[in-house]
């Protein structure tokens, strides 16, 4: 399911609905050990400490370099973004959990900025925006087995 918003290369957002609770789904979406169980495009994640609002972390893709993150925005139960520094600009990425009755939606928020954005957009983001569905998808299985 995607939503209704004008999608770009270099913001775009996919979500998805999983059957568990609010509260399994975020302990499974903030454990940043586990990321690469199901994004398929990384090949390791961790903190520098425990998640919270500023904690720093290391993201390597299976292809490119080593990135350096932190947690920029926090609402503990519903939404994280975490930002890695780019060349002028940044790529941020936003999850949200949003209870649904007797699902939750998980929505991930995409968005290159800065003065470059739709260089980023064209080089990185069509990948990442092709991988998206298929990224989700993972994530609800494992999540709905939480």
């Amino acid at each position: 399911m995607t939503s209704s918003k004008k999608q770009t290369n270099y913001h775009f957002q996919y979500s998805i609905l999983i059957n568990n609770s609010q509260q399994k789904v975020w302990e499974f979406l903030t454990n940043v050990n586990r990321w690469k169980e199901w994004d398929t495009e990384l090949a390791d994640s961790h903190l520098l400490r425990k998640f919270s609002l500023n904690a720093k972390g290391i993201l390597k893709p299976k292809k490119g370099p080593t990135l350096k993150f932190y947690i920029s925005e926090l609402i503990v139960n519903k939404s994280y973004t975490f930002v890695t520094k780019m060349p002028i600009g940044t790529l941020e990425i936003k999850r949200i959990l949003i209870n649904k009755g007797n699902q939750i939606e998980f929505t991930d928020d995409v968005k290159f900025t800065g003065f470059l954005k739709r260089v980023f957009g064209c080089i990185l983001g069509s990948g990442f925006r092709a991988v998206l569905p298929e990224v989700m998808k993972n994530f609800k299985m494992l999540a709905e087995q939480e």
